[in-house]
């Protein structure tokens, strides 16, 4: 008979996912004995599973092609079990820059947008477009266009901020002779 798990100790899925036992706990109804642990990856959830079930072999009709013996191994080497926490910490840190990066860059292209709507004249607007050019959304450049009663092209992004400036440079030229 295996031993009983412990709080505090790292186990092995068959399907090579870690946890890490919470507690042994008794149903309030049937006395069972239920295995709280939580996964050390994703959303580390926490799951409870019959003891009976935790300690189970690998069902071999299931699965023929497991090698580990049984549904859930202790792992002896912590250090094991640590080096996976590490690269899935890792990973996790890398998807929380990336989400953050991401959000800087909106809130730059919102900023960015603003700019370019509170800017006083033409030539300030063509510079705050022409810098964030590589950033700006078909939404923004819909907006633009709406804003100046401008038809956009819609084909391709690029020709439509061309066709932008050269209406922000006309604008530029004029304004610069008209009468005050």
């Amino acid at each position: 008979m295996r031993e009983n798990p412990r709080p505090g100790e790292f186990y092995r899925h068959f399907k090579n996912k870690l946890y890490q036992i919470i507690a042994v706990a008794t149903h309030s109804e049937s006395k069972e004995q239920l295995v709280i642990y939580q996964a050390l990856y994703g959303d580390f959830g926490v799951y409870a599973r019959p003891l009976d079930m935790f300690l189970s072999e690998v069902d071999r009709e299931k699965y023929p092609d497991i090698e580990q013996k049984y549904r859930f191994e202790k792992l002896e080497n912590i250090s094991e079990a640590s080096k996976k926490i590490t690269d899935r910490n890792s990973e996790i840190n890398i998807e929380i820059n990336k989400k953050t990066h991401q959000e800087e860059s909106k809130d730059e292209q919102k900023n960015f947008f603003i700019d370019f709507l509170d800017a006083d004249d033409y030539y300030t607007k063509k510079k705050i477009l022409l810098a964030n050019k590589e950033n700006i959304t078909d939404k923004q450049l819909d907006a633009i266009f709406d804003i100046y009663g401008l038809k956009r092209n819609g084909i391709d992004k690029t020709i439509d901020i061309a066709d932008f400036i050269a209406y922000l440079d006309m604008q530029i030229h004029f304004e610069g002779k008209r009468l005050r």
